[in-house]
């Protein structure tokens, strides 16, 4: 009887760490200013030292950053500017897909 205890309160406690593991990247996650043009948040991120790549993903890719936006921003290794390893982030881009 004390061994099936034992056995649930270990597994109920490798249970908890592992959802701790779990949900921990996503908590520590930065979010990103995607308000404003795609020129300003691009500007924004690489004041603060992060190494841009566009991801363009709707419309003409030959529009002027000001005229577009920013749908998303990706950190793969949710690394800082000014550390060991080049801070780089996707910024995901749209533009009209229309001439006036």
């Amino acid at each position: 009887m004390v061994s099936m205890k034992r056995h649930s309160a270990t597994a109920a406690a490798v249970g908890a760490l592992a959802m701790w593991f779990a949900l921990a990247p996503l908590a520590a996650a930065d979010t990103y200013d995607t308000s404003g043009s795609a020129a300003d948040v691009i500007n924004n991120l690489q004041s603060e030292g992060y190494l841009v790549h566009i991801n363009w993903t709707n419309g003409f890719d030959t529009k002027p950053l000001d005229v577009c936006w920013v749908t998303g921003v990706n950190n793969p290794g949710n690394f800082k500017p000014g550390g060991p390893v080049a801070a780089t982030v996707y910024v995901d881009v749209q533009c009209p897909n229309h001439e006036y």
